[in-house]
């Protein structure tokens, strides 16, 4: 975030100040920022002290989604693996652990079998110690993940500790992952992995890390194939060796008969986001067909050809963008930010906490625009702030929006930072060899 008492003589900068004011100062943010990781602390602490009382909080389970992976390390330690995807089985353990769960409540596990695998270790403690001790190694996968992305952030100078505390407060890793119990955090590491190796001129590397993502495929539905269009062959060289080797431990953990259920379990997964009403919780996902779904009430061949036609005009942008890319250039490094950043909205089925991605498109962009030098550079890091603001406060309503409006605001402001990023990528073209 730029220095808020900087002048900016550009037209764009008057004409937002005119329109929208002045745009809250670091003392502010800070103090907004604290308040939102206070307030996660409290909910997480409130959460376990009430499940050890055998009572719900507010009305949500302990642990959040955590149980779902839980239960899954559960069933690889006591049953056969092939009984990894059997869904009556998953409901009796999920309210054999929490007896206060309602008769109605299920969350199935439908991830890969190698990331049950991961989980086995967590399953043979209670479950509250499992959920605290999985909560400290998703806030260690996310700051490590920070940690490798923060040389993006040196340019911000004074304002670089305030960029940090945003991060931490972020709503989709504070609030959905962090108390939600879900599992991001681990794409969120191996995204901010690959692209310091990318960065760094470490390809094979890179890949394998990329690799890691597929604990959930829909991840990598847009990288990999740009990765092949950009022609970075040494990148899909080793994210090939990754997804054997996890296919390998996939195979080991669960056999044969166990991976072609989980075929069969994400077909079956397929299904129930086209029924009307949706079992699924589509007001909490951001990718275009679920927005076009919320749009017009639901399931139908006008959502998905709706879907189908933006979001394939989104994968031709990137596709000629990729084609034309050049390794190793700023360019390219705005263009896989904005690669990250389209991932979560030309997709299917990505839920608001796995916007915890764009995290790293936001410190990609942040590296470029407060280390230009250019004419257009105080323009370029206003509008980056005012998106950046945006995004933020999205994150915060876009829930209930979704849910009593039947609008995901946070699918289109999450395009406009992807485009943000492609047009940033365009205009550094022409930079050296970073």
């Amino acid at each position: 975030m730029p220095d808020v008492s900087s002048p900016r003589p550009s037209s764009f900068a008057d004409i937002a100040r005119s329109v929208l004011g002045a745009p809250p100062g670091v003392r502010e943010i800070r103090l907004a920022c604290w308040t939102a990781l206070c307030v996660t602390a409290a909910l997480v602490a409130l959460s376990l002290l009430s499940a050890a009382r055998g009572r719900q909080f507010l009305g949500h389970l302990p642990g959040g989604d955590f149980v779902a992976f839980y239960a899954a390390g559960k069933i690889l330690n006591e049953y056969p693996p092939t009984s990894l995807y059997d869904l009556p089985l998953q409901y009796r353990l999920h309210h054999a652990i929490l007896p206060e769960m309602p008769p109605e409540l299920v969350s199935p596990y439908f991830n890969t079998p190698f990331l049950a695998w991961l989980f086995r270790p967590l399953a043979r403690l209670p479950f509250l110690w499992s959920y605290g001790l999985w909560t400290a190694i998703s806030l260690a996968l996310y700051l490590g993940g920070l940690a490798l992305l923060w040389r993006y952030a040196k340019g911000l100078g004074d304002v670089s500790r305030l960029a940090f505390l945003v991060c931490c407060s972020f709503p989709p890793f504070a609030i959905e992952c962090l108390a939600g119990g879900q599992v991001s955090a681990i794409g969120f590491f191996a995204f901010a992995l690959s692209t310091r190796w990318l960065r760094s001129a470490r390809p094979v590397a890179a890949g394998l890390a990329l690799a890691l993502c597929l604990y959930k495929p829909p991840l990598l539905l847009v990288v990999v194939p740009m990765l092949a269009i950009g022609r970075r062959w040494r990148v899909v060289a080793g994210f090939s060796a990754g997804a054997c080797a996890l296919g390998a431990l996939s195979l080991l953990a669960v056999g044969y008969g166990g991976c072609v259920a989980y075929v069969e379990a994400l077909r079956l997964r397929a299904g129930l986001a086209t029924l009307n009403p949706s079992p699924l919780s589509v007001f909490k996902c951001v990718d275009i067909q679920s927005f076009f779904r919320l749009l017009f009430g639901g399931y139908s061949h006008t959502s998905a050809a709706a879907a189908l036609i933006l979001g394939g005009t989104g994968f031709a942008i990137l596709a000629l963008r990729w084609a034309r890319s050049t390794p190793g250039t700023q360019a390219d490094g705005l263009l896989w930010a904005a690669t990250v950043a389209w991932t979560l909205v030309v997709n299917v089925s990505i839920p608001i906490y796995d916007t915890t991605l764009v995290v790293i498109s936001a410190l990609v962009m942040a590296g470029a625009v407060y280390q230009s030098r250019s004419e257009q550079a105080e323009s370029d890091r206003l509008t980056f702030l005012w998106w950046m603001l945006a995004l933020y406060l999205a994150t915060v309503v876009s829930q209930p929006l979704a849910r009593f409006a039947g609008i995901q605001i946070l699918t289109p402001v999450l395009a406009a930072v992807g485009a943000l990023a492609l047009r940033l990528s365009r205009r550094a073209e022409d930079s050296p060899r970073t």
